[in-house]
């Protein structure tokens, strides 16, 4: 068989982890159809079925379990590095508030366990002042933020792209729309962050798109992926969220002609104490790196 790709070992953990395609779905904020899909290509490529279906959920075969002892240990590998144990290694600590950046944390996350040694954890917060007393007491390294404050900070673009589900009326045209094409669409929106929305207001404006436009709020998180693959809607996405439903053939990114994407940019705060530290300033700058998505990361047909 084929080595397995990385979103293959990440679909196959949350399997593992979560006993059931429902779950292990939404921790992956894909469809369950999208990871049955991969499911599917794995156990074809093996020749072999992983895992029981019930209605109970799903149960490891032998196979199964063997395999899933082999993802684990790989996954536990790009965390920690060969020869090296957790508890001896240093653990890059990042907190964050704003869901729509939590989806390109997701992604960077991703990026960073196939690539790095250094272990990582994201915080999801209740609010941004717990951050902050969080990052005093150096119990996290950097913080996320929506808006830019008096301290020194990095600005990680976060360019945001429209999506529509694969088969959509609308892509019979092409994956190249005009603003106009989509303006009857009820549109989804990933967050209600203030930023977020102005940058909104301001491109639809540049769009020639009134106002009239039906806006819902849809948190990353809550089927988000599900909704759009199986309705009409139009959805804003971090670009790097729209390249893994692509890759998972689930969404389709459209552009817009004649107009820009929006932007919708974080900004990182790191804790005084990294100043001290080369490894997690380092690591910082890396996942910094890995976050910031200003160029194009997904094929437009």
């Amino acid at each position: 068989m084929k080595r397995l790709e990385p979103r293959q070992l990440l679909v196959l953990s949350a399997l593992g982890r979560n006993a059931s395609i429902h779950r292990a779905a939404r921790d992956l904020s894909l469809t369950q159809s999208a990871v049955s899909k991969t499911l599917a290509e794995i156990e074809a490529g093996m020749g072999s079925a992983l895992f029981l279906r019930s209605r109970q959920g799903i149960a490891a075969t032998a196979l199964g379990r063997l395999v899933l002892r082999r993802v684990e240990h790989l996954l536990d590998l790009l965390d920690h590095g060969i020869g090296r144990h957790g508890k001896e290694a240093p653990v890059l600590k990042i907190g964050y508030v704003s869901d729509l950046h939590g989806m390109a944390l997701g992604q960077a996350f991703v990026r960073w366990r196939l690539s790095q040694p250094l272990s990582l954890r994201l915080v999801e917060l209740d609010s941004q002042p717990l951050g902050l007393q969080l990052l005093q007491n150096a119990e996290l390294d950097a913080l996320v933020l929506d808006e830019p404050g008096e301290q020194e900070l990095r600005t990680i673009s976060n360019r945001m792209v429209p999506v529509l589900r694969k088969n959509h009326p609308l892509l019979v045209k092409g994956t190249s729309l005009s603003p106009q094409d989509v303006q009857a669409l009820d549109w989804i929106l990933p967050t209600a962050g203030a930023p977020f929305h102005r940058a909104l207001q301001s491109w639809m404006v540049r769009a020639g798109i009134e106002a009239a436009v039906n806006l819902w709020r849809l948190p990353a998180g809550q089927a988000l992926s599900t909704v759009v693959a199986q309705s009409d809607v139009l959805a804003w996405l971090p670009a790097a969220q729209a390249s893994w439903f692509q890759q998972m053939g689930v969404l389709m990114p459209v552009r817009l002609t004649d107009v820009p994407d929006i932007e919708a940019p974080a900004y990182l705060l790191l804790g005084t104490h990294v100043q001290a530290d080369p490894v997690l300033q380092q690591g910082v700058a890396l996942f910094a790196h890995f976050m910031d998505h200003s160029s194009a990361c997904f094929e437009v047909q």
